[in-house]
C-alpha cells in the first residue's frame, strides 16, 4: 500500500492550487536517484510559479522519511506541492512501489503515436516548471488508448516534435542521437540529462534538434526517457515501423548503462540488482 504523508492544509481559494508543482522520483534499493537534482528542478519550478517551499534541507529529510517509513526497496516517490495562505506549500509525500514498463516491453520495443492535442506555447508557459494542472497530458492519454498505441506524442503549434505525456524522446539517425531541445517546449528531464552524459562517456554523438515526423518515421532508432521508464525503445511510430522493428543497439546500449550508473551512483550490488 502507498505511504502517505498527510497535508496539513489552510483554507486556500481554487484559484491558489494553480500554483502548485510537483516532482516524480525513483528509489532503487532503498535510495533515491539523483535527489538532489529532482529537488533542483523542483525548486525551479516553485520559484517559476510564486509558490513558498520549505526549506530544502527540510524537504529532503521528509522524503527521505517518507521512504524508509513504507519499508519499500523499489518505489516511486511522488511530491506535490499544495499552496497554502500565509505559510509555504506543504508537501503531500505518496511512496507506492515501482511499476516499471514490462521485460517483454524492453525486449520487443513500444508502440507510440503522433496525436492531435498540441503542446502549448513556450510563451505561453515555461515548460521547465512541473505545474499541477495536467489537462494536455490527460487529453493526450485518451488519445493514444483511442489508438491503441503505448504512449502519446506532443507535436507543438508549428509541428516540430516535443515530447511525450511523461517521456523525454530521442531518435537515432547514423550513429547520432538526436533529441528536440528544451527551448522547443520541453521538460529537461533528469534521465535525459543522465543519457546525455553516458552518451558524452561512450563517445557516442549527441544532438539537440528540431525533429520533424519525416524524421522520426525515417530514424535508425527511437527511445522514451523517464524516471519510471528509464530507456524505453520505441519501434512502432504511427504504424511505421521503426528501423528494423527491433530494439536497436544505441538504446540497448544506453539502458544497460544507465542501470550500471544507477547501481554506481546507490551503491548497489550487481547480486542485489539480479534479485530486482
Amino acid at each position: 500500500m502507498p505511504s502517505i504523508v498527510e497535508p496539513r492544509l489552510s483554507p486556500v481559494p481554487t484559484e491558489r492550487f494553480a500554483n502548485g508543482c510537483f516532482e516524480t522520483m525513483r528509489a532503487y534499493g532503498g535510495g533515491l536517484f539523483r535527489l538532489q537534482d529532482h529537488l533542483d528542478r523542483l525548486y525551479g519550478s516553485a520559484q517559476y510559479l510564486g509558490t513558498r517551499v520549505l526549506p530544502r534541507r527540510l524537504l529532503s529529510r521528509k522524503i527521505r522519511d517518507a521512504l524508509k517509513r513504507s519499508g519499500l526497496r523499489e518505489a516511486v516517490v511522488r511530491i506535490a506541492l499544495i499552496p497554502q495562505l500565509s505559510e509555504p506549500a506543504y508537501p503531500h509525500i505518496v511512496v507506492c512501489p515501482a511499476i516499471r514498463p514490462t521485460a517483454l516491453a524492453y525486449a520487443q520495443g513500444v508502440r507510440i503515436s503522433v496525436v492531435p492535442a498540441r503542446k502549448f506555447s513556450v510563451g505561453s508557459i515555461d515548460p521547465q516548471a512541473k505545474y499541477s494542472a495536467r489537462l494536455g497530458s490527460v487529453l493526450a492519454v485518451m488519445d493514444a488508448q483511442l489508438r491503441r498505441v503505448d504512449e502519446a506524442l506532443f507535436l507543438d503549434t508549428i509541428g516540430s516534435v516535443t515530447e511525450s505525456t511523461a517521456s523525454n524522446f530521442a531518435i537515432v539517425k547514423k550513429g547520432t542521437i538526436i533529441t528536440p531541445a528544451c527551448a522547443l517546449g520541453l521538460l529537461a528531464g533528469i534521465t535525459r540529462d543522465v543519457v546525455r552524459e553516458l552518451a558524452e562517456r561512450l563517445k557516442i554523438p549527441y544532438l539537440e534538434s528540431p525533429l520533424t515526423r519525416h524524421e522520426l518515421y525515417n530514424a535508425d532508432e527511437a527511445f522514451l526517457l523517464s524516471t519510471l521508464k528509464e530507456v524505453l525503445p520505441v519501434t512502432t511510430i504511427d504504424g511505421r515501423r521503426i528501423g528494423n522493428g527491433h530494439p536497436g543497439p544505441i538504446s540497448k546500449k544506453l539502458l544497460r548503462e544507465f542501470r550500471k550508473q544507477v547501481q554506481q551512483e546507490l551503491g548497489i550490488s550487481r547480486r542485489s540488482w539480479a534479485k530486482r
